[in-house]
C-alpha cells in the first residue's frame, strides 16, 4: 500500500498497466545512435560535483547543451544562404536556425523563414531540457507555437533521463510528443536495460502521463510482457490506471496474481482495488480508499479471501488522523474480522492477524507543557478461548511538565472505567493521580537529584466472582536521591587527542510496602532488570500495584571520545543493594493465560544480578554490543546478549547476534537464540544474501534466506529462496523472484516475512542505502 507524502493532495500511485500479460517476439526494428548524440557523457569526464548526482549504479548523465539566444530574432547560419524574393530560402553546410527558446541543425535546410522548414540530414532540434536528432525533418512556425515532424528519430529529456527512437515522432505545438513504432526508456545508452515498445507512444509532459498501444516490454532485448494499451506516469502526478501485477508460485498453492487498479477519484480522494486469485485456494480482493481534508487523512482498508475449503474471510480496518487546530485533535480506529478469525489467504493491507482487534476513538487537547485526552477503547477478540482485553468506557487523562533551573514537577491525573467484557474477574473505575518533584542541582562535574514520587490509586469496583462492590484505594509515597560524579582525561591515540570519562553513580530508592491484595491488575507488568532499569524509581509498568523496595544502586560508567567527539566506547557496571525485602511480586500465570496477577510473595535476595554493557562505535562502519546479567550468589548467568554489524561503505553488510536468557524461577535456559545475516557485493552488479536464525533450546533452524541481487542504472532484481516459520507455528517454504523497472514499478513478490533482503531491497530505492 502507498502513503502520502503532502498535506495538500494525494500523491500518485505509480506506474499503470493492464493486468494481461503474455510473451511475444520483437515487432519493431529501429536504428540506434551514439550515446554522445545524446549528450551522454561517461562518469570519468564529469566534474566531482556533477559525479556526486549521478547513482552509484549509473556509468554517466546526461548534460543539457541548450545555450539561449540573447537575441530575441531568429537567426540563420550556413555555409551557403540563399534567398529569393518570395521570402524563401535555402541553406547548405552546417544549417542553423536560431530561435530564442529552441534551435534546429540539418545539412540542408529549405522553407520560410518563421513560417515552416524542411530539415534534410543530421537533424538535431534542441531546447531546454530536450533534444531530438532524425534523418529528416518538417518544422511548422505559428503564432500559437511550433510543431515538428521527425524521421528515423532519437529524443532525450535531459532531468528526467527519458530517452527514446522511433520510426517518425510529431511534436504539437502544445508540447505533446507522439512516437510512431518506437520506444522509451529510463535506462543509459547501449546499457541493456528495460524498454518500452509500442506501435504508437503519446507523451504529454504538461499532462505529466503517456499512453502506448500494443505496448512490450523488453529487458535487455528480450520480451517479458505485453499489453494491449497502457497508461504510464512521466512526473509524480497521480493518473487512474492499472499498476504492475504481482505473481507467485509455489507446490502447494499454485499460481497466484495480483492485478492491482489504481482510481484518482478526486484531488482529495483516491482508491487501490486488487483483485488476488491463488491457484489452489481461491480469489479475493483488497481495497484501500483514502481521504484527505484540511484536517488530516482517514484511511479504510479492507481484505476479503473466499477460499474454496474455508469460505470467506475478511479483515477490515478505518484509520482517521484529524488536527482540529493547533491544540485540538483526533483519532479514530476500528478494526473488525468479521469471519471468527479467518484471515484472508491473500492480503497487501496494514491489518493481519491478531488476538484482539482493537475499536477506538480518542480526543486529545495540548497547549506547551499541558497534555490531555479523552478515549474509549474496546476489542474483537475472535477466539472464545482467548482472555478479552480490559475496555476504557471511558479513559480521562491530563499531565503537565514545569521545569526551572532548580525544580522539576510532572503532576499525571488519570480516570478509567475499565469492563472486563468475558465477566469472569474484576471491574471498575480506576482514578490515578501521580505526582514527581525534584531538585535538580548538576554542574559540569556531577548532579545530585532528591525526589519524591506520590502515587495515589482508587477504585470503585465489582467481583464477578463473589457477584460483590467493594472500594479500595492506597496512597504512596516514595523518596529517591540521584547522584554522579564525571571526571574526565585526555588521551592521545594515534597522535590525537581523544576524551575519556569516568562516571560513577549512585542512586537510593525508598518505596515501603503496603497492602494491595485488594486491587486488581488492569495494566501492570514487570519491568525487565538491565543496566538503566536498575536506576528506575518504579519496579513496575503501569498504574495499578506499586513495588515495594529499598535499595542502593551502584554503577560505574566509563565513555571514549574521538578527536572529533564522536562516542566510540561506553562501559557500564552496576550492581542493585536490597536493605529490605520486597514482599509484591506479580504472577505472569501460565502460557495460556494473558493476564498477570497480585502475588505476596517475599523475596529476600540481598543483591541483584552485576549487570554490565559494553557498546563500540566506529561510525556507521562497525558496532558491537555486549549485555550480561551474572548472579554472584547463584553463580550463573542470567542474561547474555551480544550483537555485532560491519557495513563499510562499498555495500558489504554482516550482522550477527546471540541471546540467551534463564527461567529466574528454575533457573533453566529459557532462550538460546542466534542470528546471521549477510550481504555480499561480489561486483558493482552483482550481490549475494544470506540469513540464518537458530533456535538451541529447540534444536531447528527458525529461518533462512538466500538470495541474489543484480542492479545497474535502471533495474534491480532478486531472486530468493526462504523458509521460515508461519503465525501457525508451521515452517513454509519458497521461491520468489522480485525486480524493479525504475521509472515504471515493482514487479514480483516475496513472502512478506522480515529479512536480509529488506536492506539489499531498501524500499525500492535503486542504488542507494
Amino acid at each position: 500500500m502507498h502513503k502520502l507524502f503532502k498535506a495538500a493532495s494525494i500523491q500518485r500511485m505509480t506506474n499503470k498497466i493492464p493486468a494481461k500479460f503474455i510473451f511475444l517476439h520483437s515487432i519493431f526494428f529501429i536504428s540506434s545512435v551514439s550515446a554522445a548524440e545524446l549528450d551522454w557523457f561517461p562518469r570519468e569526464v564529469l566534474t566531482e560535483k556533477q559525479q556526486s548526482s549521478v547513482n552509484q549504479y549509473c556509468q554517466g548523465a546526461y548534460l543539457d547543451q541548450w545555450q539561449a539566444n540573447p537575441n530575441p530574432n531568429t537567426r540563420i547560419l550556413a555555409d551557403i544562404i540563399i534567398r529569393t524574393d518570395e521570402g524563401k530560402m535555402r541553406l547548405q553546410g552546417g544549417a542553423e536556425i536560431l530561435q530564442p527558446e529552441q534551435s534546429f541543425k540539418a545539412n540542408q535546410i529549405t522553407g520560410e523563414l518563421n513560417k515552416h522548414y524542411q530539415l534534410s540530414g543530421n537533424v538535431i532540434s534542441r531546447k531546454q531540457g530536450q533534444l531530438i536528432t532524425a534523418s529528416n525533418a518538417q518544422i511548422s512556425n505559428t503564432p500559437a507555437g511550433s510543431e515538428a515532424k521527425f524521421e528515423d528519430a532519437s529524443f532525450v529529456f535531459h532531468s528526467s533521463g527519458i530517452r527514446g527512437e522511433a520510426v517518425s515522432i510529431n511534436k504539437t505545438k502544445n508540447g505533446v510528443i507522439f512516437i510512431e513504432e518506437g520506444f522509451y526508456t529510463t535506462c543509459e545508452p547501449n546499457s541493456g536495460g528495460w524498454q518500452l515498445f509500442g506501435s504508437a507512444i503519446e507523451l504529454d509532459p504538461t499532462a505529466g502521463f503517456g499512453t502506448a498501444k500494443h505496448v512490450q516490454i523488453r529487458i535487455n532485448g528480450f520480451p517479458v510482457f505485453y499489453f494491449p494499451w497502457m497508461k504510464f506516469p512521466l512526473d509524480k502526478r497521480r493518473q487512474t490506471g492499472f499498476l504492475f501485477p504481482t505473481f507467485g508460485y509455489s507446490g502447494d498453492k499454485g499460481l497466484s496474481l495480483s492485478t492491482p487498479v489504481y482510481l484518482n477519484l478526486a484531488p482529495q480522494l483516491d482508491a487501490t482495488i486488487t483483485p488476488n486469485l491463488v491457484e489452489h485456494e481461491g480469489e479475493g480482493f483488497d481495497l484501500e480508499a483514502r481521504y484527505l481534508n484540511q484536517f488530516g487523512q482517514t484511511t479504510y482498508e479492507e481484505s476479503s479471501f473466499f477460499h474454496d475449503t474455508e469460505n470467506q474471510q475478511t479483515l477490515r480496518k478505518l484509520e482517521s488522523t484529524q488536527n482540529i487546530s493547533k491544540q485540538i485533535s483526533a483519532y479514530v480506529l476500528l478494526e473488525d474480522n468479521p469471519t471468527e478469525n479467518k484471515i484472508p489467504e491473500v492480503s497487501s493491507i496494514s491489518l493481519g492477524e491478531e488476538d484482539s482487534y482493537e475499536r477506538s476513538a480518542k480526543i486529545g487537547y495540548q497547549d506547551g507543557n499541558l497534555a490531555s485526552f479523552i478515549a474509549v477503547k474496546r476489542y474483537q477478540t475472535p477466539l472464545s478461548t482467548n482472555n478479552q482485553p480490559f475496555e476504557w468506557k471511558p479513559r480521562i487523562e491530563s499531565s503537565y511538565r514545569y521545569d526551572n533551573e532548580r525544580l522539576s514537577y510532572k503532576p499525571n491525573l488519570q480516570y478509567t472505567q475499565y469492563e472486563d467484557p468475558d465477566r469472569t474477574t474484576t471491574d471498575g473505575s480506576r482514578t490515578v493521580i501521580n505526582q514527581d518533584i525534584n531538585f535538580d542541582m548538576t554542574k559540569q562535574w556531577g548532579f545530585l537529584n532528591p525526589g519524591l514520587l506520590h502515587q495515589y490509586r482508587e477504585y470503585d469496583l465489582h467481583s464477578y466472582t463473589s457477584n460483590s462492590d467493594y472500594s479500595a484505594s492506597t496512597n504512596h509515597l516514595s523518596y529517591y536521591l540521584d547522584t554522579g560524579l564525571t571526571f574526565e582525561r585526555t588521551l592521545n591515540i594515534n597522535s590525537q587527542p581523544w576524551r575519556q570519562t569516568l562516571e560513577p553513580k549512585f542512586s537510593y530508592l525508598n518505596a515501603p510496602y503496603k497492602n494491595q491484595s485488594d486491587i486488581p491488575g488492569f495494566d501492570t507488568s514487570e519491568k525487565s532488570l538491565t543496566y538503566s532499569q536498575a536506576f528506575s524509581h518504579t519496579r513496575f509498568s503501569g498504574n495499578d500495584w506499586i513495588g515495594d523496595t529499598e535499595q542502593f544502586t551502584f554503577g560505574l560508567e566509563s565513555r571514549i571520545y574521538d578527536q572529533s567527539n564522536n562516542e566510540r566506547w561506553n562501559f557500564k557496571l552496576g550492581q542493585v543493594f536490597y536493605l529490605a525485602d520486597r514482599q509484591i511480586d506479580i504472577d505472569t500465570g501460565a502460557d495460556d493465560v494473558d493476564d498477570n496477577s497480585y502475588e505476596a510473595k517475599t523475596d529476600s535476595s540481598k543483591e541483584s544480578a552485576v549487570l554490565s554493557e559494553i557498546n563500540y562505535k566506529h561510525n556507521e562502519l562497525f558496532s558491537v554490543s555486549l549485555a550480561l546479567n551474572y548472579s554472584t550468589s547463584k553463580e550463573d548467568l542470567e542474561l547474555g546478549k551480544v550483537s555485532t554489524t560491519f557495513s563499510p561503505s562499498n555495500g558489504l553488510r554482516f550482522n550477527a547476534s546471540y541471546l540467551y536468557s534463564i527461567d529466574e524461577d528454575t533457573r533453566v535456559a529459557d532462550t538460546k537464540q542466534t542470528s546471521f545475516s549477510t550481504i555480499l557485493p561480489i561486483d558493482q552488479n552483482w550481490t549475494l544474501m544470506y540469513q540464518e536464525n537458530y533456535d538451541f533450546i529447540d534444536d531447528l533452524r527458525t529461518k533462512k534466506s538466500a538470495a541474489v541481487g543484480f542492479e545497474n542504472c535502471c533495474v534491480k532484481a532478486q531472486l530468493s529462496y526462504q523458509h521460515w516459520r508461519d503465525s501457525d507455528e508451521d515452517f513454509q517454504k519458497g521461491l520468489y523472484l522480485k525486480f524493479i523497472l525504475r521509472s515504471l514499478s515493482t514487479i514480483g513478490k516475496d513472502n512478506g516475512v522480515s529479512s536480509i533482503n529488506d536492506s539489499y531491497w531498501n524500499s525500492g530505492k535503486v542504488g542507494y542505502e
